[in-house]
């Protein structure tokens, strides 16, 4: 084709039509952009298909992400609210304090120690945001709640309000009145009867033990402040999936 057009030019130069060659020459470039444009359309669109794929990538794996985050919260409430209603049962003994297995009751008083806590799973998002991934997202506005949702999800103040009540409360209370008895310290495998003064567990007195009920109030409330908080990020975690699915289909 190159050679035609040398050919070409060449008669045109050789015949002295210098206006004719203008229009060729004219032509020639006119040509040369057009393949150049061509050629940065066909490089742009592939850029563009790249990136739609990494996007399309990225937006499937915060869709499963959060899908974790809802079944770890469902899990979570579940638990939480069998614990409660196990140690609900067991507070309930105490309308007949005379009737308590020592042994029994301080086994299930254990539960007192226990929680259930949100850690979100947000590897793929960090990830995406230290190596600026998140600008493959083309939604702005779904980018932004995405933000907003790990933000939210991470601000788990309730579960180390939860945590720090359990360690530094609960459980000295719970040894206090529950275990720090002869049956308490015999579960642990010592016989101390004949060293210890410490008494047998009286339930009738932990009935009316205000400390024992502080204990109580301060492990329902703070569980059931848990749930409350687990379901707030719940409901904006099916939103955000809901909006991040229906952005996939258009991809």
């Amino acid at each position: 084709m190159l050679k035609v057009f040398r050919r070409i030019r060449k008669g045109l130069l050789s015949e002295k039509k210098f206006s004719s060659y203008l229009l060729y020459a004219i032509g020639e470039i006119i040509l040369v952009v057009i393949g150049i444009l061509i050629a940065l359309q066909i490089n742009n669109y592939s850029e563009q298909s790249k990136q739609r794929k990494q996007e399309r990538l990225l937006l499937s794996n915060l869709s499963n992400d959060v899908e974790l985050d809802i079944q770890q919260i469902e899990n979570n409430t579940k638990l939480s609210r069998e614990r409660l209603k196990r140690l609900d049962s067991l507070v309930q003994l105490l309308k007949n304090p005379e009737s308590i297995d020592k042994g029994s009751f301080i086994r299930r008083s254990y539960e007192f120690v226990f929680d259930q806590y949100f850690k979100s799973n947000s590897g793929i998002f960090d990830e995406a945001v230290s190596s600026g991934k998140m600008s493959f997202v083309q939604n702005e506005a779904l980018r932004q709640d995405i933000f907003n949702y790990y933000r939210n999800a991470k601000e788990t103040y309730t579960d180390g309000t939860t945590r720090q009540i359990t360690d530094e409360y609960i459980t000295p209370l719970l040894v206090e009145h529950v275990y720090l008895n002869q049956e308490g310290l015999a579960m642990l495998g010592l016989n101390l009867e004949d060293i210890s003064t410490l008494k047998s567990l009286d339930a009738n007195t932990l009935a009316q033990n205000r400390e024992y009920w502080k204990m109580v109030l301060l492990k329902f409330g703070g569980n059931q402040e848990q749930i409350v908080r687990w379901n707030a990020i719940k409901e904006r975690a099916e939103e955000l999936k809901q909006s991040i699915d229906l952005e996939l289909e258009k991809i």
